[in-house]
């Protein structure tokens, strides 16, 4: 069998008034599932990704006399889908 791939960023979106965060992140991620089901698509799972940012040229110049700047490190969290082709 040959698939397909999709990989989706998602990042859940809570108020700081809403009572029940949890029901509410799991409520966009239902709804984000159903879309992608809608066409086919399978979830496969959540990745975790490290992503170096690089500084750019004033970032590193500042950070060389102790301003800040420098290289940021950040962890991204991705959904893969699949589907068969």
């Amino acid at each position: 069998m040959k698939y397909e791939y999709k990989v989706v960023n998602f990042q859940g979106t809570v108020k700081d008034s809403d009572k029940d965060k949890g029901a509410k992140i799991a409520a966009q991620l239902e709804s984000l599932f159903e879309d992608y089901s809608k066409d086919g698509w399978e979830l496969q799972g959540q990745y975790n990704f490290p992503v170096k940012i690089e500084a750019g040229c004033l970032a590193s110049i500042l950070g060389l006399f102790g301003m800040g700047g420098g290289d940021e490190y950040v962890d991204i969290y991705q959904l893969v889908f699949r589907k068969e082709v």
